[in-house]
């Protein structure tokens, strides 16, 4: 759950009660507040509208003004089209692909994305299950989003898609916020190396690789699937 947009949305109630029992009211206030439009406000627990609202405000940002920058990465950008290609694998999926800038220059590459039409699949990394697995996997900023238990989800299926023997390869933003106004209300998971090797361990999954990126201090790191 983002949290930022749960307490706006607690506060917001809190000064105007009347929000939960107007919807139009209250699709007027999430407008003027978080600049996106939902049409559905009803909800049964308050999450499912943050999530709501969450999933709005990613689609916008990464849909349309985000700028992924790969070629400013030293270990986690263009570097890892020959790394990957020579592996020769058979399969490889992008998770979070964005623009797919790896498409047509990565082997065999399929890319997802549940907010970008230059996706071969517009799909959520937990609502893919393709029949056949990956001997890499590519996950460049993309298992940021949300609490501990959904970045732990989104590992563990990622896990799931790949072949023994696959590497996967990580960029992981440590909580630090975009420079641009469209994504003040994103929640960027605070990623460190020990929750990297908690949860490689947790996941029966070889680390090969942590290090800083040399571009906005990412972490990169590769695992590889026993």
């Amino acid at each position: 759950m983002n949290h930022k947009i749960l307490h706006k949305l607690e506060k917001m109630i809190h000064v105007s009660p009347q929000l939960l029992r107007n919807s139009v009211t209250l699709q007027q206030a999430i407008h003027g507040t978080f600049n996106i439009e939902i049409d559905d406000v009803s909800y049964n627990n308050i999450g499912e509208l943050v999530d709501r609202i969450d999933d709005k405000v990613l689609h916008k940002y990464f849909g349309s003004v985000w700028n992924g920058g790969i070629k400013n990465f030293k270990w986690s950008g263009l570097r890892l089209i020959d790394e990957v290609n020579a592996l020769k694998p058979r399969r490889v999926l992008d998770i979070g692909c964005g623009y797919h800038e790896f498409k047509g220059k990565i082997h065999n590459l399929v890319g997802i994305d549940p907010y970008n039409k230059c996706a071969d699949h517009e799909v959520a990394l937990l609502d893919y299950h393709p029949e056949e697995k990956f001997d890499a996997t590519l996950a460049l900023g993309s298992i940021n989003f949300g609490s501990t238990d959904k970045i732990y989800a989104e590992l563990e299926h990622a896990v799931s898609l790949c072949n023994p023997g696959a590497l996967m390869y990580f960029r992981a933003n440590p909580g630090l916020p975009h420079d641009k106004a469209e994504s003040d209300w994103i929640y960027f998971y605070p990623w460190d190396s020990n929750f990297i090797v908690n949860c490689a361990e947790q996941l029966n999954v070889d680390i090969l690789d942590i290090r800083t990126d040399t571009h906005k201090n990412r972490l990169y790191f590769v695992w590889r699937k026993k």
